[in-house]
């Protein structure tokens, strides 16, 4: 295993971004790590604990209510939905090709 550091930036939607191109690397998938600077990892801490006192809806009833508003946009069919995730996966692709 080769390790590289470099320094890149956290976007609103989570992405990372490296703020230059590793020179000499082919396109494959890495391990990242990620090391906040002192006051971004307490706010980063803060907001795991306060996310994890959050009363979160139950499983089961989760499901019942995504089978439900699936049902009621007219996705009632295994194939449907089927369709609707490679629909979203397409958009997904397509807005990163776009970037």
């Amino acid at each position: 295993m080769k390790a590289i550091q470099a320094t890149g930036k956290i976007d609103e939607q989570g992405q990372l971004s490296l703020d230059y191109p590793i020179k000499g690397t082919l396109p494959s998938s890495v391990r990242v790590i990620i090391v906040f600077a002192e006051t971004d990892t307490t706010e980063f801490f803060t907001n795991i604990s306060e996310y994890q006192q959050l009363n979160l809806m139950p499983s089961k009833q989760l499901e019942q209510e995504l089978k439900q508003a699936l049902s009621e946009a007219g996705y009632d069919s295994r194939e449907k939905i089927i369709d609707l995730v490679q629909e979203v996966k397409q958009e997904i692709a397509l807005e990163r090709r776009q970037k």
